[in-house]
């Protein structure tokens, strides 16, 4: 029957969770959390510790084994005011009493001093940070105040405690402790927490003014020096585990420290919780590691009720499963909300699912693999359990298989096959060319690609559950291959070639070696190869069957803003700006720059030697620029806004005009990009 009412009791101590700890407030068994109860929480607690020393004394001629009682009850109340707010108070009686051994003379004991040790209020604040709400994962920030008071015995009360207090100190065969009031003490504590699932840290430093202790009026001065209080530094660390609902393990360490750290107490209590939203109910023991040794055992019991009842919220049920329409068969599936920021359900695999909704018009779509997804509207009231069935039908799909080979020798072909303008992914065939792809009835374009062969495109009209064999026999043409690289230096670029006003798909040389490769048609091709900040390249190109084509290309730099380039190679007429025909091939070279960058504005600048007169100089340097402008403007329909011609005539020499070399040079034709 025992067995029975025990576990009654902790089951509906285990129906939900009251974390409170021995000192009020929300936390662990000591350390405090810096995460409050949520607003209008009220909780109360009764904690009970205690603990014995031996005391071995002589009676009549024999030793005997004595024991001290230590006993410490705290009752406290707390209300969180609002979420990150809590407040609390609490009283802790005390009793002590001495245990007399009856052996071998019978003895009675003394009677038990029965006192209030402590008044405590404080107040909590707190504020948590949430990282993920699904884990969950929160980290919490708090600061802890609170002022103790220490009574003094009473003489009126519990049979005139005092005078109980003064015969166990004084009397030398019991020689307890004696109970020290003091003025109050102001505590101040950081708090910090730390959660993620079933997992959580708590950690608690602070620091205590203690108030003046007071002798009772019957304790040495001796003994009252060496149990005056200093300042001290609370601090501790724990941890939470939490296995299963209702339950917690705890592991806490707590201990002060003196400000100049030459006195330090610590212990250790681990411990569980059973308990939940209203009632809770903690065991530990606790274990004195540093400064006295001793352990004593303790439970506390809580429990609390919200003030601040929130608002019933409207909800009603869904439930159902999605299942074959045919067959009945159940399908794991996705409950979904079209149009909404409703999250997707995903049923069990049974195909049931069930849904809590607040009361409102809803489109609810059930969907599964291989099915056609189905749609229902539904209108939902408060309270409402509706059964809501989905009966999907299955997709309708059809087949193609076949082989892809060398349409000269019948060899198997290794391929890439895609079906472009569909979202179906690419299939390569095996080894032995062989293929089978799974697609939905309709009219598809069916691209097979493989290296040195050339593409090949075919158009399919599949019905429903239709298998169709499509062989695809490819043709070889021929190679084209080479490098692109940098003018002036020899550097392989990444640039892109195409091959202009044709089926071919654009290719991208290697970014590090510069080279590329590809299989094409017998035919002439007009090839345009392009990189970034280099001037495009554009040259024929006549590729035979089964022959493999080695073109290379060399790409100047795109001239930068601000930058001077010399066209080496216009000539004129003598003392004229007429320009002589073997300079055309450099100025169409140039148009082609205007015309990769169509934004582009120059200077051009044209340039004498020394011989003449300044002003013959000037004017006929001038002619000249303006006679390369006319050429680009006439010939290649460049923009005159984008092109100033200016002559500066023997004024800019780049070599010594005493020589015929440096003569040579500082006749000449600039370009000066001015923007982009």
């Amino acid at each position: 029957m025992k067995k029975i009412l025990f576990v009654i009791v902790m089951t509906v101590i285990a129906a939900s969770a009251q974390e409170i700890s021995i000192y009020g407030n929300r936390g662990m068994f000591k350390l405090q959390y810096a995460q409050p109860h949520d607003m209008g929480m009220l909780s109360f607690h009764l904690a009970a510790m205690e603990r014995f020393e031996q005391n071995r004394v002589e009676i009549a001629g024999d030793s005997v084994n004595d024991r001290r009682h230590f006993l410490e009850t705290v009752v406290g109340i707390s209300y969180a005011i609002n979420n990150y707010v809590e407040t609390r108070f609490h009283a802790a009686p005390l009793v002590k009493y001495y245990e007399a051994n009856d052996y071998p003379v019978t003895r009675g004991d003394p009677d038990p001093v029965v006192g209030i040790s402590q008044y405590e209020i404080g107040l909590k604040i707190g504020y948590p940070i949430i990282v993920d709400e699904l884990s969950p994962t929160l980290y919490a920030f708090g600061i802890d105040s609170r002022v103790d008071f220490g009574p003094g015995l009473s003489t009126d009360f519990f049979g005139n405690a005092l005078n109980k207090d003064r015969m166990l100190y004084e009397d030398s065969m019991y020689r307890m402790p004696p109970y020290i009031p003091h003025d109050p003490d102001y505590g101040f504590t950081a708090l910090f927490d730390f959660r993620t699932g079933p997992f959580a840290a708590h950690l608690n430093i602070g620091y205590v003014i203690t108030g003046d202790d007071e002798n009772p009026g019957y304790v040495t001065p001796t003994d009252f020096a060496a149990l005056q209080r200093p300042n001290f530094v609370p601090h501790g660390i724990g941890i939470e585990i939490v296995p299963s609902e209702g339950l917690k393990l705890l592991f806490e360490t707590y201990g002060y420290t003196t400000p100049d750290f030459e006195s330090e107490s610590l212990w250790v209590t681990p411990g569980l919780r059973f308990g939940s939203k209203s009632v809770a109910f903690d065991v530990g023991c606790e274990l004195g590691l540093v400064g006295t040794w001793y352990w004593k055992a303790f439970f506390n019991f809580s429990g609390g009720y919200d003030l601040a009842q929130k608002p019933k919220v409207p909800i009603a049920r869904v439930f159902g499963r999605i299942s074959d329409a045919k067959t009945g068969t159940p399908l794991a599936g996705t409950i979904s909300f079209p149009d909404t920021q409703q999250e997707p359900v995903q049923t069990s695999t049974d195909g049931t699912y069930e849904l809590s909704l607040a009361p409102g018009s809803y489109r609810i779509r059930g969907d599964a693999t291989d099915y056609r997804w189905r749609e229902q509207g539904l209108v939902l009231k408060d309270g409402d359990k509706i059964m809501l069935d989905f009966q999907l039908n299955k997709k309708p799909v059809a087949k193609i298989a076949g082989r892809i080979y060398d349409a000269e020798t019948n060899a198997p072909v290794v391929a890439t096959i895609t079906f472009p303008q569909t979202e179906f992914p690419k299939v390569v065939t095996d080894t032995s060319g062989f293929y089978t792809v799974t697609l939905l009835p309709g009219t598809f374009r069916m691209r097979v690609e493989a290296t040195n062969f050339q593409p090949m495109e075919k158009t399919l009209n599949l019905a429903d559950d239709e298998t169709k064999v499509v062989d695809i026999a490819m043709h070889t043409g021929g190679i084209l291959t080479g490098k692109v690289s940098e003018f002036e230096t020899g550097k392989a670029l990444l640039a892109q070639i195409t091959f202009v006003n044709t089926s071919v798909p654009k290719i991208t040389t290697d970014a590090i070696t510069g080279i590329y490769k590809v299989a094409v048609p017998p035919g002439t091709y007009s090839v345009m190869v392009e990189a970034e900040d280099y001037i495009a390249e554009s040259v024929p190109v006549v590729v035979a069957k089964d022959e493999t084509k080695i073109q290379n290309f060399v790409l100047k730099p795109v001239p930068k803003v601000g930058e001077r380039v010399v066209l080496r190679g216009i000539t004129f007429d003598f003392n004229s700006a007429v320009i002589k025909p073997v300079s055309y091939p450099v100025l169409d070279d140039a148009a082609r720059v205007f015309k990769s960058k169509p934004t582009m504005r120059v200077e051009i600048s044209g340039h004498t030697d020394s011989i003449g007169s300044d002003s013959y100089n000037m004017k006929l340097s001038n002619q000249r620029a303006n006679s390369v402008r006319d050429y680009f403007i006439r010939y290649h329909n460049i923009d005159p806004s984008r092109l100033i011609a200016v002559g500066y005539g023997e004024t800019q020499p780049v070599a010594d005009n005493r020589t015929r070399s440096g003569r040579d040079m500082n006749r000449r034709i600039e370009f000066k990009v001015l923007s982009w």
